[in-house]
C-alpha cells in the first residue's frame, strides 16, 4: 500500500487555495474603502461639530467653518475659507479612493452658531459605498 498524495489531489488543493485567496483580497479591499469612507464620514461630522461649538463659544471672537478641497477637509477660524486665519487650521486628509460632494464651505456664525449656507447635504462615496451628512438650519448634523 502506497503512502502519498496523487497529483490531481495536489492540483485541487492548490487550485482552492488560488480561488481563496482571490475572493480574499477582493473582500480585503471592500472592507479597506467602506472603513475609509465611514472614516471620512466620523471625521466631517466631527469637525462640523467642532467648528459649530467653537463659533457658539466665541472662540478667538470669530466664527468657525469647515471646508473641502483637494482631499483634504479643514476646520478654519474665520468668516470664509479665503479669509481665514490659517494658524488656526486643522487639517484632516481623506483617502484618495474616498469622494466628498456637496460640501466646499459652510461656515458657523459666531455666538448663534448658525450654518452658513443653512442647510447643506455631502455625499461621502467610495467603491459603491455611500454615507451621506446634512446639517439642518439650526447646525444640527445627521449621518
Amino acid at each position: 500500500m502506497r503512502k502519498g498524495f496523487t497529483l490531481i489531489e495536489l492540483i485541487l488543493v492548490v487550485a482552492l487555495i488560488s480561488i481563496i485567496t482571490a475572493m480574499s483580497a477582493v473582500f480585503y479591499s471592500r472592507f479597506l474603502t467602506q472603513n475609509a469612507v465611514l472614516n471620512t464620514v466620523d471625521q466631517l461630522a466631527g469637525q462640523l461639530h467642532k467648528a459649530q461649538i467653537y463659533a457658539m463659544a466665541g472662540k478667538q471672537n470669530s466664527n468657525w467653518g469647515v471646508n473641502y478641497g483637494s482631499q483634504i477637509i479643514t476646520l478654519y477660524s474665520g468668516n470664509s475659507y479665503d479669509t481665514r486665519t490659517a494658524a488656526f487650521d486643522e487639517k484632516f486628509t481623506v483617502n484618495s479612493n474616498i469622494s466628498v460632494s456637496g460640501l466646499t464651505d459652510l461656515n458657523y456664525a459666531r455666538v448663534t452658531g448658525l450654518p452658513i449656507p443653512t442647510e447643506t447635504t455631502m455625499t461621502i462615496s467610495g467603491n459603491n459605498n455611500t454615507k451621506t451628512i446634512t446639517v439642518n438650519s439650526y447646525g444640527v448634523v445627521n449621518r
